[in-house]
Protein backbone atom coordinates (compact mmCIF):
# COMPACT_ATOMS: atom_id res chain seq x y z
CA UNK A 1 0.00 0.00 0.00
CA UNK A 2 1.44 3.36 -1.06
CA UNK A 3 1.69 5.99 1.65
CA UNK A 4 0.15 9.34 0.70
CA UNK A 5 2.05 12.49 1.69
CA UNK A 6 0.40 14.77 4.19
CA UNK A 7 -1.64 17.59 2.67
CA UNK A 8 -1.64 20.03 5.53
CA UNK A 9 -3.12 23.49 5.17
CA UNK A 10 -3.47 26.41 7.58
CA UNK A 11 -6.81 26.92 9.33
CA UNK A 12 -7.97 29.55 11.79
CA UNK A 13 -8.95 28.04 15.13
CA UNK A 14 -11.29 29.80 17.57
CA UNK A 15 -10.27 29.27 21.15
CA UNK A 16 -12.08 29.66 24.41
CA UNK A 17 -11.45 33.04 26.06
CA UNK A 18 -7.89 33.32 27.43
CA UNK A 19 -7.13 29.67 26.51
CA UNK A 20 -5.06 30.35 23.37
CA UNK A 21 -1.68 29.45 24.89
CA UNK A 22 -2.95 26.28 26.60
CA UNK A 23 -4.74 25.18 23.43
CA UNK A 24 -1.60 25.79 21.36
CA UNK A 25 0.45 23.67 23.76
CA UNK A 26 -2.13 20.87 23.65
CA UNK A 27 -2.18 20.88 19.84
CA UNK A 28 1.63 20.90 19.68
CA UNK A 29 1.64 17.82 21.93
CA UNK A 30 -0.59 16.15 19.29
CA UNK A 31 2.07 16.88 16.63
CA UNK A 32 0.02 19.66 15.03
CA UNK A 33 1.91 22.75 13.87
CA UNK A 34 0.48 25.83 15.57
CA UNK A 35 1.13 29.54 15.11
CA UNK A 36 0.05 32.03 17.78
CA UNK A 37 1.10 35.53 16.62
CA UNK A 38 2.18 37.91 19.38
CA UNK A 39 3.35 41.52 19.50
CA UNK A 40 5.34 43.37 22.12
CA UNK A 41 3.89 46.46 23.71
CA UNK A 42 5.88 49.41 25.03
CA UNK A 43 5.11 52.25 27.35
CA UNK A 44 6.42 55.76 26.96
CA UNK A 45 10.14 55.61 27.61
CA UNK A 46 10.54 52.41 25.61
CA UNK A 47 10.23 49.93 28.47
CA UNK A 48 8.93 46.62 27.10
CA UNK A 49 5.94 45.31 29.03
CA UNK A 50 5.09 41.93 27.59
CA UNK A 51 3.99 39.98 24.57
CA UNK A 52 0.30 40.23 23.75
CA UNK A 53 -1.72 38.18 21.31
CA UNK A 54 -2.15 39.82 17.94
CA UNK A 55 -5.53 38.09 17.48
CA UNK A 56 -7.01 37.35 20.93
CA UNK A 57 -9.23 34.28 20.77
CA UNK A 58 -7.67 32.92 17.57
CA UNK A 59 -4.68 30.86 16.51
CA UNK A 60 -3.54 29.13 13.35
CA UNK A 61 -3.23 25.36 13.01
CA UNK A 62 -1.73 23.41 10.09
CA UNK A 63 -4.10 20.49 9.56
CA UNK A 64 -4.71 17.64 7.14
CA UNK A 65 -8.51 17.36 6.83
CA UNK A 66 -8.24 13.97 5.12
CA UNK A 67 -6.59 12.54 8.22
CA UNK A 68 -9.44 13.73 10.45
CA UNK A 69 -7.25 16.35 12.16
CA UNK A 70 -10.04 18.94 11.96
CA UNK A 71 -12.24 16.72 14.10
CA UNK A 72 -9.36 16.11 16.51
CA UNK A 73 -8.80 19.86 16.87
CA UNK A 74 -12.51 20.48 17.45
CA UNK A 75 -12.34 18.06 20.39
CA UNK A 76 -9.16 19.58 21.87
CA UNK A 77 -9.40 21.33 25.23
CA UNK A 78 -9.43 25.09 24.80
CA UNK A 79 -10.63 25.03 21.18
CA UNK A 80 -14.19 25.98 20.31
CA UNK A 81 -14.13 25.25 16.57
CA UNK A 82 -12.27 25.54 13.28
CA UNK A 83 -13.50 28.55 11.29
CA UNK A 84 -15.36 27.77 8.12
CA UNK A 85 -18.61 28.03 6.27
CA UNK A 86 -21.31 25.91 7.85
CA UNK A 87 -19.87 22.51 8.74
CA UNK A 88 -17.04 22.85 6.21
CA UNK A 89 -13.75 24.27 7.58
CA UNK A 90 -12.07 26.89 5.38
CA UNK A 91 -8.31 26.90 4.93
CA UNK A 92 -6.29 30.10 4.65
CA UNK A 93 -3.43 30.55 2.18
CA UNK A 94 0.09 29.69 3.34
CA UNK A 95 1.10 33.15 2.10
CA UNK A 96 -1.16 34.81 4.68
CA UNK A 97 0.49 33.04 7.62
CA UNK A 98 3.96 33.59 6.10
CA UNK A 99 3.22 37.28 5.65
CA UNK A 100 2.13 37.69 9.29
CA UNK A 101 5.23 35.83 10.47
CA UNK A 102 7.55 37.91 8.29
CA UNK A 103 6.02 41.22 9.31
CA UNK A 104 6.29 40.38 12.99
CA UNK A 105 9.81 38.95 12.64
CA UNK A 106 11.19 41.93 10.70
CA UNK A 107 9.80 44.44 13.11
CA UNK A 108 7.49 46.07 10.59
CA UNK A 109 4.74 45.78 13.14
CA UNK A 110 3.76 48.84 15.13
CA UNK A 111 4.62 48.56 18.78
CA UNK A 112 2.15 50.71 20.62
CA UNK A 113 3.89 53.67 22.16
CA UNK A 114 1.52 55.31 24.57
CA UNK A 115 1.57 58.83 23.16
CA UNK A 116 -2.02 59.68 24.10
CA UNK A 117 -3.50 59.97 27.56
CA UNK A 118 -7.07 59.48 28.64
CA UNK A 119 -8.88 62.77 28.14
CA UNK A 120 -6.65 64.04 25.30
CA UNK A 121 -8.46 65.75 22.46
CA UNK A 122 -7.70 64.00 19.17
CA UNK A 123 -8.84 64.20 15.58
CA UNK A 124 -9.51 61.06 13.55
CA UNK A 125 -7.50 61.27 10.33
CA UNK A 126 -8.42 58.03 8.54
CA UNK A 127 -11.43 55.85 7.94
CA UNK A 128 -15.14 56.64 8.02
CA UNK A 129 -14.75 59.07 10.96
CA UNK A 130 -11.98 61.13 9.30
CA UNK A 131 -12.12 64.78 10.32
CA UNK A 132 -14.14 64.20 13.48
CA UNK A 133 -12.77 65.38 16.82
CA UNK A 134 -12.94 62.96 19.72
CA UNK A 135 -11.62 62.40 23.23
CA UNK A 136 -9.03 59.66 23.73
CA UNK A 137 -10.33 57.05 26.21
CA UNK A 138 -7.64 54.34 26.34
CA UNK A 139 -5.46 51.66 24.76
CA UNK A 140 -7.08 48.29 24.12
CA UNK A 141 -4.26 46.16 22.69
CA UNK A 142 -0.61 45.98 21.74
CA UNK A 143 -1.73 45.72 18.13
CA UNK A 144 -2.75 49.38 18.25
CA UNK A 145 -6.47 49.27 19.02
CA UNK A 146 -7.67 52.28 21.00
CA UNK A 147 -11.00 53.61 22.20
CA UNK A 148 -12.16 57.18 21.62
CA UNK A 149 -15.31 58.99 22.67
CA UNK A 150 -17.23 60.81 19.94
CA UNK A 151 -19.73 63.41 21.13
CA UNK A 152 -22.83 64.15 19.10
CA UNK A 153 -25.79 66.39 19.85
CA UNK A 154 -27.66 63.52 21.46
CA UNK A 155 -25.04 61.35 23.17
CA UNK A 156 -21.45 60.18 23.48
CA UNK A 157 -20.41 57.13 21.45
CA UNK A 158 -17.42 54.86 21.94
CA UNK A 159 -15.48 53.85 18.84
CA UNK A 160 -12.55 51.47 18.48
CA UNK A 161 -9.85 52.52 16.02
CA UNK A 162 -6.19 51.96 15.31
CA UNK A 163 -3.86 54.42 17.04
CA UNK A 164 -2.41 55.33 13.63
CA UNK A 165 -5.78 56.87 12.74
CA UNK A 166 -5.44 59.60 15.40
CA UNK A 167 -3.62 62.92 15.67
CA UNK A 168 -3.47 65.42 18.48
CA UNK A 169 -5.75 68.43 18.02
CA UNK A 170 -4.76 72.05 18.54
CA UNK A 171 -6.87 72.06 21.70
CA UNK A 172 -4.70 69.32 23.20
CA UNK A 173 -1.47 71.10 22.23
CA UNK A 174 -2.73 74.40 23.68
CA UNK A 175 -3.80 72.67 26.89
CA UNK A 176 -0.39 70.97 27.26
CA UNK A 177 1.57 74.21 26.74
CA UNK A 178 -0.66 76.35 28.98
Amino acid sequence: MERRPRMRQWYVLRSKPRKEVAAAAMLASLDIEVYLPTVRSRQTGGRTIAAELLFPGYLFGRLDPERFEVGLVNRTAGILYVLGCGDEPSSVPDELVSSIRNRLATGSRRDVVNTFRSGDHVVIVKGPFAGIEAVFDGYLSAAGRVRVLIKTLQSVYRAQLNVSELRTTRKAVERATA
